[in-house]
């Protein structure tokens, strides 16, 4: 009887730890950036965006501009986005690395850049 309950507590404790790995999941990092017209010309804010290593990260992009599009790229995640004037997208990908990395309009090369650092 008492070997019976001591499988029974292990089975227990076993498909528990089983059940609770299984709620944590990905992290996810979620931020918002703009691109388009800013005070001084056009380009994407804010100017600094931080992530975690490991974590999935969703960046909500809105094109500020009234006028035309703009694009979003992020080359070492694999990002290159292009939204229309006036809309919204979210970018998706996997903050695999840490390190600080480049964020632009891919459209207009000479429009202010960004960083994503992710540690």
């Amino acid at each position: 009887m008492a070997r019976t309950r001591h499988v029974a507590v292990a089975s227990l404790a076993l498909a528990a730890t089983a059940l609770l790995a299984g709620c944590g999941g990905a992290k996810t990092d979620h931020l918002t950036a703009d691109d388009g017209p800013t005070a001084t010309g056009n380009g994407i804010t804010p100017v600094k965006l931080a992530a975690h290593k490991g974590h999935n990260v969703e960046i909500k992009v809105t094109n500020t501009a009234k006028d035309k599009q703009h694009g979003f790229s992020i080359d070492d995640f694999g990002v290159k986005d292009v939204i229309d004037q006036g809309k919204t997208t979210t970018v998706k990908f996997k903050a695999s690395k840490a390190g600080t990395y480049t964020v632009y309009c891919q459209l207009h090369p000479t429009h202010g850049k960004s960083e994503l650092t992710v540690s």
